[in-house]
């Protein structure tokens, strides 16, 4: 990806070491005089994206995508030393030790660090308005971002703000004031940001309002998911559905028109590993490039599901000839991968620059499509939606859907098959199985053995052994 031209001032920033990841960090040299500079802000809100966009979420954002992509049962691993930490989530067997979970809760909690530094010291400074106003509405994007992110991992959690910063042992807030904050500031930083920004990567109205939308259909506030969904199809810069779904993914082609809100990845600065991940040292892609020892599959009663004119399917490995000229068959032993990013022509060893697709605009319609079916049960916007997203896939090759014969609940179960097959490697199986309910049944039937406390991870115990007042999840 093009990089954030953000600029490091790395001589200002001191860093103490802290039992927890909720302890502040110490910046002795960071004050006003530090934030009133715009290169001073632009470090500080550097920082605050590069926690906050998963960089540093262990291997280039795979914490991110395997605590989704193993325990909704999307995919599977075997081999390399990485097995140890996938095994756990695939098998429903973690515990609050699983490194992972550190990484989910500590990422967030620095962006929100950095975040809190930044809405408390911008406005005391010098800056001029406009610049002030953007930076504190990207710091509270960033935060609310944040919030929603930990969440989703493990329910309600200690809200640390500047009012607060010094408690060093907050304690976890309710679910309402979790829910209301994350609302509070995505909303708050919509209504300030711009709709384009000179620098990709940088927050927009639309990722505001994309990453609201999705709290609030995660949440099931279904009029609230339908209000904000009709502000982004309405924004004055327009998002849409790009002609051909394979040209999203592609690295010449990032930051368009799709795409509300990517992890954005750079080969030699927060690379993401997912290929190096998931693919042999034989293929023949992989053969100038350093791979891992671990192997990421998809089922066979996946791939098999997507009809022959799906393009959408064209994006996994079911076979392949090798660097040694021997054909490999993957597909009929639930080893198929998927190249839904390429191989970056640029990558640093493993490290590759595919940005992380958050937030597409198929989401979006996807997401008013199911809340309108919630609200009202079967409708033709609804089934109208969900075409705009299935005849793209299958180049109007299919034959689109139709309203009669639906019920609430068979409309609701299409919208999720379409959400299967749009959204493989991008993260979001859990979240929807959680959101539909089914997410402990799905794992028992694949003889796992989950139950109701699941849906939640455990905070991780170094957390709770630095913090008297945090109290685990219940069930771990």
């Amino acid at each position: 990806m093009k990089m954030i031209r953000l600029t490091y001032l790395t001589a200002v920033l001191f860093v103490v070491s802290c039992e927890s990841a909720l302890d502040e960090k110490v910046y002795s040299e960071l004050g006003s005089d530090a934030l009133n500079s715009e290169e001073g802000a632009n470090a500080v809100l550097h920082s605050a994206y590069g926690e906050g966009s998963l960089l540093a979420m262990g291997l280039g954002g795979v914490g991110y995508y395997f605590t989704s992509t193993m325990p909704s049962g999307e995919a599977w691993n075997k081999g390399g030393n990485v097995e140890a930490q996938l095994n756990p989530l695939t098998n429903f067997t973690w515990d609050a030790n699983l490194n992972y979970f550190n990484q989910c809760w500590s990422v967030p909690y620095e962006a929100i660090r950095d975040a809190n530094l930044l809405i408390a010291g911008i406005p005391e400074t010098d800056l001029e308005e406009g610049l002030k106003t953007n930076i504190v509405a990207e710091a509270t994007f960033i935060r609310g971002f944040s919030y929603a992110l930990l969440y989703n991992w493990f329910g309600p959690v200690p809200l640390v703000t500047p009012e607060t910063a010094g408690d060093y042992y907050p304690g976890r807030a309710t679910d309402e004031a979790v829910r209301a904050f994350i609302e509070n500031d995505l909303r708050a930083a919509a209504g300030q940001l711009p709709e384009r920004q000179d620098d990709y990567g940088r927050a927009t109205r639309g990722a505001a309002l994309g990453a609201l939308c999705k709290f609030y259909l995660n949440t099931r506030q279904w009029e609230k998911t339908v209000e904000v969904a009709r502000e982004i199809i309405q924004l004055e810069r327009p998002y849409e559905l790009l002609p051909d779904y394979n040209d999203v993914f592609r690295l010449d082609n990032e930051g368009n028109n799709e795409l509300l809100w990517t992890f954005p990845r750079h080969a030699l600065n927060g690379a993401q590993f997912i290929n190096a991940l998931s693919f042999p040292t034989d293929y023949p892609l992989a053969a100038n490039q350093s791979v891992y020892a671990a192997r990421t599959y998809f089922f066979d009663d996946f791939v098999d599901s997507y009809l022959e004119t799906d393009r959408r399917k064209d994006l996994f490995v079911k076979e392949y000839t090798n660097t040694s000229g021997e054909h490999i068959q993957l597909f009929g032993s639930d080893k198929t991968l998927s190249l839904k990013y390429e191989f970056d022509p640029g990558a640093s060893g493993p490290g590759m620059g595919n940005d992380i697709p958050v937030i597409r605009y198929s989401d979006i319609l996807l997401s008013l499509a199911e809340a309108l079916n919630e609200l009202h049960g079967p409708n033709q916007e609804s089934v109208d939606l969900l075409n705009q997203v299935w005849q793209r896939a299958n180049q109007d090759q299919a034959a689109p859907v139709t309203l009669g014969g639906f019920t609430k609940e068979s409309l609701r179960a299409r919208i999720y098959q379409e959400r299967e097959w749009e959204f493989f490697s991008e993260a979001k199986r859990r979240e929807d199985q959680i959101r539909m309910g089914t997410f402990v049944s799905k794992a028992v039937a694949r003889g796992k053995r989950a139950d109701a406390h699941h849906v939640v991870f455990p905070i991780p115990q170094t957390e709770i052994s630095a913090n008297p007042n945090l109290r685990q999840n219940e069930g771990y």
